[in-house]
């Protein structure tokens, strides 16, 4: 079945924020439960240079987490203005590919961690389901091609850490300058 593609772009953002409400819901009293795990499985496969921004994550409350949550839904939302305002795919071909590979890290870190863990449910009944449709009606529509949709998944795949570990660092200044004139 063929959506209307700007629809599914317009999509993106609802999806995006249904997924990390999902997260931010559950974020913290999961974390304070599951912290002394999560650094046992976790811990000896991480890279020496992501082991420090481990140990921030599995300490930030609710409301820190929120400030890169926000500021990836601000670029979620530019990217899907972009496409659909003026046919400029690229921004949001790659927002959507890193939301789309994000949803299979969530079953990777379940599996690791050998329970349920937040977001997972999201990113099985709307992460994964979006991203099959979307990319789908965008191959059926010939907005991109199977190789350029690849290589925008892969771009998205290689982005991510580097993207996400400066969403973190910009939110918690924020966060910790909001909360000094507070």
């Amino acid at each position: 079945m063929v959506f209307d593609t700007f629809f599914l772009i317009r999509l993106f953002p609802l999806a995006f924020i249904l997924h990390d409400l999902e997260q931010l819901l559950f974020f913290e009293p999961w974390l304070k439960k599951n912290a002394g795990l999560i650094m046992e499985r976790v811990r000896p496969r991480l890279p020496a240079f992501l082991l420090k921004q481990l140990e921030t994550v599995v300490n930030e409350s609710t409301a820190q987490f929120a400030f890169p949550i926000g500021l990836i839904f601000i670029l979620v939302c530019l990217s899907s203005y972009t496409a659909v305002q003026y046919g400029k795919y690229v921004f949001f071909l790659m927002a959507a590919g890193l939301f789309f590979m994000h949803g299979f890290i969530h079953i990777g870190q379940a599996i690791l961690m050998r329970k349920c863990i937040p977001a997972l449910i999201t990113s099985l009944v709307i992460v994964l389901p979006y991203g099959i449709i979307l990319f789908w009606n965008m191959l059926a529509s010939r907005i991109i091609s199977l190789s350029g949709l690849l290589i925008y998944c892969g771009v998205g795949v290689i982005i991510a850490v580097p993207f996400i570990l400066v969403m973190h660092f910009i939110g918690d200044v924020l966060y910790k300058e909001i909360k000094k004139s507070v």
